[in-house]
């Protein structure tokens, strides 16, 4: 069979990803996913995977998304919300201004935390931070893990998410009442800050 191929795309291809390898790639991140994957895949068969992933890629398909997929399986978009009594919001300094996706900050906490997907709720990606929800009883474990670590050439803060109206309360409580306070000034000032 005749092989439908475009050769001088996949070369292109191939050529940016080496490119984005030393440019934008966490290296960290990056060592661990080479580790893991030179443990679980044979020596034999880590050409065959890689290549596997390269036409998957080539063709503009995701491999949670292709026909054999299970039909449980979801992608970081369709990440279902976990209940408010079981669930605790955590802010993370990065956001689409640094080119982080869902996936990539799944796969952190993956891989640094170890925790399981089915503690991770909904990923909300905003321009220069982000906010991901989860169990109660993985939260301390993603923080302890995660917060201070080397993140594409930064530090990475990791704390619990405050709502506006925490904040505002403590504020609040420590104004002088004489003070002309205008909250909508404390809001601009901390914009890492959300309503939940």
């Amino acid at each position: 069979m005749a092989s439908k191929i475009d050769s001088e795309k996949t070369k292109n291809t191939i050529a940016l990803i080496l490119d984005k390898i030393n440019t934008e790639a966490d290296p960290w991140l990056l060592n661990d996913y080479h580790r893991l994957f030179k443990k679980e895949v044979s020596l034999f068969h880590r050409s065959k995977a890689a290549a596997y992933l390269l036409m998957l890629y080539d063709q503009g398909k995701d491999l949670l998304s292709t026909e054999n997929s299970s039909p449980d399986s979801r992608n970081d978009a369709q990440r279902y919300p976990l209940t408010g009594e079981e669930s605790k919001r955590l802010f993370f300094s990065v956001g689409r201004s640094r080119r982080v996706f869902p996936r990539e900050i799944l796969g952190l906490i993956n891989t640094k935390a170890a925790v399981s997907k089915e503690d991770i709720g909904v990923i909300r990606i905003l321009d220069n931070y982000s906010f991901v929800q989860v169990r109660d009883n993985a939260a301390e474990r993603i923080i302890e893990a995660l917060n201070g670590i080397n993140f594409r050439g930064r530090p990475l803060t990791v704390n619990y998410a405050k709502s506006r109206q925490d904040e505002e309360e403590n504020t609040m409580q420590d104004l002088d009442p004489s003070d002309n306070y205008d909250s909508s000034e404390q809001r601009q000032n901390h914009p890492e800050k959300e309503d939940i």
